[in-house]
């Protein structure tokens, strides 16, 4: 069965840094990476948490080997029992939008496209138009505030199934929300 189709569940934090196994404490800075496993490219996207010291010693390249970092925040471990905020701002997610296109891996195509229905609520882009040719439909759209004649950005609907939806829009809420 290919991973691909299994829950995406890129964890929640562990806790520890995943270059030096140091506990991270609350209020000290982090550094929370979304990485591919480079073994198997199909995997789902998981999440590595990093202190300052871990990430900036190099320590990612030694406890990653096998991995590709995709992004990467910054940000404060919270207490426990803190009220999560927003883990990510919007100009964060359109350069994730922005790094995902031309890359035509299932997982990430379905990732982009649910990334781009939400920056279309949130009217970071607006849809210009759809097109289809030999059954693949695609999405035109143009960030807000683009210059006039802009050419607008391709993203293709990958015609996701119910149970695709979900797990997509569940793996995109746990990177918006910091659960991640």
């Amino acid at each position: 069965m290919s991973r691909i189709s299994t829950t995406w569940d890129i964890g929640r934090s562990s806790g520890r840094c995943a270059a030096t196994g140091t506990p991270l404490e609350p209020g000290s800075p982090c550094i929370i990476a979304l990485v591919e496993q480079l073994e198997d490219l199909s995997a789902p996207l998981t999440r590595m948490d990093f202190s300052e010291e871990g990430w900036n010693g190099g320590g990612w390249a030694k406890s990653s080997a096998s991995a590709s970092v995709i992004a990467f925040w910054r940000g404060v471990v919270a207490a426990p029992n803190e009220k999560r905020r927003a883990f990510v701002d919007d100009q964060t997610l359109l350069d994730l939008f922005e790094r995902l296109g031309g890359d035509e891996r299932l997982h990430r195509v379905r990732f982009r496209f649910v990334l781009m229905l939400l920056l279309v609520r949130k009217r970071l882009l607006r849809v210009t138009g759809t097109s289809s040719s030999e059954g693949v439909e695609t999405w035109s759209v143009i960030p807000k505030g683009a210059a006039e004649g802009e050419m607008p950005v391709a993203v293709v609907n990958p015609k996701l199934d119910d149970a695709a939806m979900v797990e997509v829009t569940n793996q995109l809420g746990e990177v918006l929300d910091g659960a991640w």
